[in-house]
């Protein structure tokens, strides 16, 4: 049975676009001022990292807060869902591979799934993605995260990846060296005549 690796956020979903255009309301279960409110807010916009050394502080809760509402509210991209039920009829495996903490975000992300008609057999938090298709045996991913997209061809996974994903250094195209060079797409439609051979 032929399997392919997804992630969720910014390649299924518009998690960046909902982040940034949602209006987030403070409320009692924040507890925080309406100042610290929306400091935490644009530092989460900013990508700024937690300053603290602590595992669990104020802001980490926030950005999980924050999180749990976008995961919920972002939209699906339709071309991936109509991609995902193509390989579904075809009888590929299905698995989900996200970063999220599925530890408070498995019930919300199955949800979400269900909701937008997409079929899927696993559902896994992976830190390193590369790592897991290796252990699991899969050798075709769809991600956007630069780190997989770099180094995903010296371990033999080949990585599809949105065209708006910014590699950290220029994608390599010498096919006789590198044979698993990741390819960007526009839609996920390109995908399949990739994956088909």
């Amino acid at each position: 049975m032929k399997t392919i690796a997804i992630d969720l956020d910014d390649t299924l979903n518009d998690f960046t676009a909902t982040l940034h255009g949602r209006t987030f309301v403070r409320d009692e279960s924040h507890a925080l001022t309406e100042e610290v409110f929306q400091d935490y807010l644009a530092r989460l916009r900013g990508h700024a990292p937690d300053e603290g050394t602590l595992l669990s502080t104020e802001f980490t809760f926030f950005r999980y807060k924050i999180h749990q509402e976008v995961y919920t509210r972002a939209r699906a991209r339709a071309d991936g869902v109509a991609f995902l039920q193509a390989l579904r009829r075809d009888g590929w495996r299905i698995v989900i591979c996200t970063q999220r903490d599925l530890r408070r975000a498995q019930d919300a992300t199955r949800q979400w799934l269900r909701e937008n008609d997409i079929p899927f057999d696993y559902l896994f938090m992976a830190g390193n993605k590369i790592v897991f298709c290796r252990a699991w045996g899969i050798d075709l991913l769809v991600d956007n995260d630069a780190f997989n997209i770099e180094h995903g061809e010296r371990y033999g996974v080949k990585v599809y990846y949105p065209a708006e994903a910014q590699p950290t250094r220029p994608v390599r195209t010498d096919h006789d060296i590198y044979l698993y060079a990741p390819r960007a797409f526009t839609s996920f439609a390109e995908i399949m005549p990739w994956i088909a051979k």
